[in-house]
């Protein structure tokens, strides 16, 4: 394994590669820490899995989506940008016009540092922090941020995420990872997809979840003609996983996430109008968690949280 970096663009991408087998992770620390393409192989042929942007021009155009970005301190939406917490009100700023909510929290495209890369045999291993000092408008609450990579060829990508509360008081949170997985070649209508949900919850007029009900998604259940856009309430385990097939190509996308409570008890799940992806985005809470408290998560001061997900082929 081996770790590169390159210009892409007015950024610099660490690029960690199997040389053996041609599979590569290709990541933006100065943009997010956003994955910008991932190649996996099985028997032999590659998969791009994500593929972001293939130029600069392109990157800059297309993030409206928060393709793979990560979603920290609060992942989806926080209704009109107003929350309360432990007695006190708070306002984010609207980054939602249409919809007028605060979506995403603010480190999707932050400025992420390297602090750690190694290599061996099998793996290669990058890790990025984020350092808030409580400065942004409406959340006061300082924390670090660590994004550890560990890429192999026989587990594919585990992402690992460390946040340290480095303040005096606790701390709201939510965290969710946005990525857009596509099988080249294909649409949705080619594909099948599995995974352990047992409610789908319903969209008021700002996309702020309101009434759910029980579904059931196990076993290969085809997508074809299929609109999906809607948070899940996944069965807890130590490890859940959606499964995302093609039949024609014979290989299945497996996205993981720590599901246990109080860990990735989320997916957020999305079919896009062009049909050649589809988000799987595993999530700690619900939307608007910071005002119904569904999922919320709360970091004691100098407390750490951890917790990880990640995606192979089969």
């Amino acid at each position: 394994m081996k770790i590169t970096k390159e210009p892409f663009g007015q950024f610099t991408e660490y690029v960690l590669t199997n040389p053996e087998t041609g599979e590569a992770l290709y990541i933006l620390p100065e943009y997010g820490g956003i994955i910008r393409k991932m190649t996996l192989q099985k028997e032999g042929h590659l998969h791009h899995v994500i593929e972001v942007a293939n130029s600069p021009e392109e990157l800059l155009t297309t993030m409206s989506a928060f393709p793979s970005a990560h979603l920290f301190p609060w992942g989806n939406r926080i209704r009109n940008g107003r929350y309360s917490f432990q007695g006190a009100n708070y306002q984010l700023s609207v980054n939602e016009i249409s919809l007028q909510n605060a979506i995403h929290g603010f480190v999707s495209f932050a400025n992420f540092e390297v602090i750690e890369q190694e290599i061996n045999e099998v793996e290669a291993l990058l890790t990025l922090r984020y350092t808030y000092k409580g400065l942004q408008f409406g959340f006061p609450f300082p924390f670090t941020l660590d994004i550890q990579h560990i890429f192999s060829s026989d587990e594919g990508l585990e992402l690992n995420y460390t946040i340290k509360n480095t303040g005096q008081k606790d701390m709201p949170m939510v965290l969710g990872w946005h990525p857009y997985f596509k099988i080249e070649g294909e649409t949705a209508d080619d594909w099948q997809f599995e995974f352990s949900a047992t409610h789908q919850y319903s969209s008021d007029s700002q996309m702020i979840s309101a009434d759910k009900k029980e579904v059931n998604f196990e076993g290969l259940n085809d997508l074809k003609g299929i609109s999906i856009d809607a948070v899940f309430a996944v069965q807890p385990a130590n490890k859940v996983e959606a499964k995302l097939h093609s039949p024609g190509k014979n290989i299945t996308l497996n996205v993981w996430q720590e599901g246990l409570k109080g860990g990735f008890t989320y997916t957020v799940v999305y079919i896009p109008s062009e049909r050649d992806c589809i988000a799987i985005e595993p999530m700690t809470g619900n939307t608007d968690a910071f005002n119904s408290g569904d999922g919320l998560l709360i970091l004691e001061a100098g407390k750490t949280f951890e917790i990880g997900c990640g995606v192979y082929i089969s």
